[in-house]
């Protein structure tokens, strides 16, 4: 596929100043998006896909979340149950009303960034996808999920923490039944069954569960994120040894992967 990297960084980054620069969201997922396409290129690359298809993943990690944009200047909020689907928003602004032509002229794969852009954070994809659709959507769900570990990972000590409340606060909070439930069967957790905090502190470690590359979990171990999450310490006891298990099923994944050669 013909890609013209000069283009569609100039394009989006005009786009994004567009909005205002002042509000940290803004900065944020300029820089999510930036992380992402690079962490998607570099899996790509270790999964040996060509060079035009390592172009096509870095594209869709820079325009994956290009409807967070719009979702914080309308709505205030990343929060998707309480204002718009990002994906899909995204998928509709730049296919729906053609924007995908500000930044590729080449329209031969724009099945594929639709389907990657508008999927990228669905609970699970669906079963017709073509194995190339799917693995395009694979991608970029496991190299967002690689830079969402840093951004909890960064933000866990900071009184504006990305879970609203104070850590101390943070640490007396319980893990519903429910979430503990899907994080045994090794699940990524469904929204609507989150609670507490502490719910979405373990839907954000129950991520790791669903990598679907070798190279991907290679990143996570060698960026360090994911093990500072994983060492949060709870003043519950109900909720500590439940954050035992969540460690102790990771390790397990890791050690039966490993062994499968995955």
């Amino acid at each position: 596929m013909n890609i013209d990297r000069h283009r569609v960084i100039q394009r989006f980054t005009a786009y994004v100043q567009k909005f205002d620069h002042t509000d940290a969201g803004v900065v944020l997922k300029y820089e999510h998006s930036m992380r992402v396409s690079r962490i998607i290129e570099d899996i790509a690359r270790g999964i040996s896909l060509s060079d035009g298809d390592v172009n096509l993943a870095w594209c869709i990690g820079v325009l994956h979340d290009i409807g967070r944009f719009e979702q914080l200047r309308e709505y205030h909020t990343f929060i998707d149950y309480r204002s718009v689907d990002h994906a899909k928003y995204g998928a509709k602004y730049l296919f729906g009303e053609g924007h995908i032509r500000d930044f590729l002229t080449d329209a031969s794969e724009d099945d594929v960034i639709r389907l990657a852009v508008g999927l990228h954070n669905v609970f699970q994809l669906p079963c017709e996808l073509t194995p190339r659709q799917r693995q395009f959507c694979q991608l970029i769900r496991d190299a967002d999920k690689i830079d969402i570990f840093r951004v909890y990972a960064t933000h866990l000590e900071k009184p504006d923490n990305v879970w609203h409340t104070d850590l101390s606060r943070l640490k007396e909070q319980p893990i519903s039944n429910a979430v503990m439930a899907q994080a045994r069967r090794m699940r990524t957790i469904r929204t609507e069954d989150k609670k507490t905090r502490m719910d979405f502190y373990a839907g954000v470690l129950c991520l790791y569960f669903e990598l679907s590359y070798a190279v991907s979990r290679e990143l996570v171990k060698e960026q360090g994120y994911y093990e500072k999450l994983l060492q949060f310490h709870s003043r519950n006891r109900q909720t500590e040894a439940r954050m035992d298990e969540i460690r102790s099923l990771v390790k397990c994944l890791g050690n039966q992967q490993n062994q499968d050669g995955l």
